[in-house]
């Protein structure tokens, strides 16, 4: 069975021959947590959180997408301790618009940047990381989005039947 690489956010994949993806929670590790009395995630504490991901994770192990979303999941969440977003989650991410700038638009910038580092010369692990970066800011970016143009209080609109 191939040994599991050590990643930031919080779960690892082994992949044993001829098996499934095998989903493995570690709290994070590297020079940016280490010494750090920061959480995996804000409420990482809750019991009935980390058992509702535990049974989401064992009904999910067959979705490709389920690990890497919880990673982007605990990734995001503890970045956000980081930037001490207490008051809301997106208080840091919003900050912007007192420069000047828009929230949703500063994202899009980040994710130019990482998309530019993808040129670079990147290990596999650096490569995975910088993509990891990107999807962190798409989300970011349709959270503002979301928190600045509310789209689930405007009701959808009919379809036209076309004959």
């Amino acid at each position: 069975m191939p040994e599991p690489h050590t990643c930031k956010t919080g779960v690892l994949y082994a992949y044993p021959p001829g098996q499934q993806k095998t989903p493995i929670t570690t709290p994070p590790s590297g020079p940016s947590t280490e010494g750090s009395s920061l959480p995996v995630a804000p409420s990482s504490s809750d019991h009935g959180v980390e058992q509702a991901i535990a049974a989401l994770t064992e009904a999910m192990a067959d979705d490709p997408y389920w690990g890497i979303c919880l990673e982007l999941w605990r990734l995001l969440s503890r970045k956000r301790g980081y930037y001490g977003c207490v008051e809301h989650p997106l208080q840091n991410a919003l900050g912007v618009a007192e420069d000047g700038i828009s929230p949703w638009q500063y994202q899009v910038a980040r994710i130019g940047e990482k998309c530019r580092r993808l040129r670079g010369s990147l290990t596999p692990m650096g490569i995975r990381e910088t993509i990891m970066d990107i999807a962190g800011h798409a989300v970011v970016g349709v959270a503002c989005l979301d928190h600045l143009f509310p789209w689930h209080k405007i009701p959808p609109q009919k379809k036209e039947n076309k004959q």
